[in-house]
């Protein structure tokens, strides 16, 4: 049996998403989903996942840190995300990240 077929924790795509907003999109935001299901951060009822850029490319090796930041911004923009800044330090600009359901379940209508 190979070792590169599913020994590691898959990214699921959902079709239906991916067909709607993009499979580079889907990819992230299912991600974002299942990291806030198992988040303890909740702040104004949203569960927050925090992640630098570079961390963010730690989970998706297969892009570079660049498309990374497009794909966030791109999901930010057509409000799918919210962002916020919750940091305990002043100086830390890690951005957190909630999934926007309220705009999600709109595309699903």
């Amino acid at each position: 049996m190979s070792k590169l077929i599913i020994n590691e924790r898959p990214l699921l795509v959902p079709p239906t998403l991916a067909t709607k907003i993009g499979l580079n999109e889907a990819i992230v935001l299912q991600q974002l989903h299942f990291l806030s299901t198992i988040s303890d951060n909740e702040i104004d009822g949203h569960k927050w996942v925090y992640n630098s850029f570079d961390d963010w490319q730690r989970q998706f090796p297969f892009w570079s840190r660049p498309t990374i930041v497009r794909i966030f911004k791109r999901l930010k923009d057509a409000d799918l995300i919210i962002t916020g800044n919750y940091n305990k330090q002043a100086y830390d600009r890690t951005l957190w990240y909630a999934v926007n359901y309220k705009t999600l379940s709109k595309l699903s209508n």
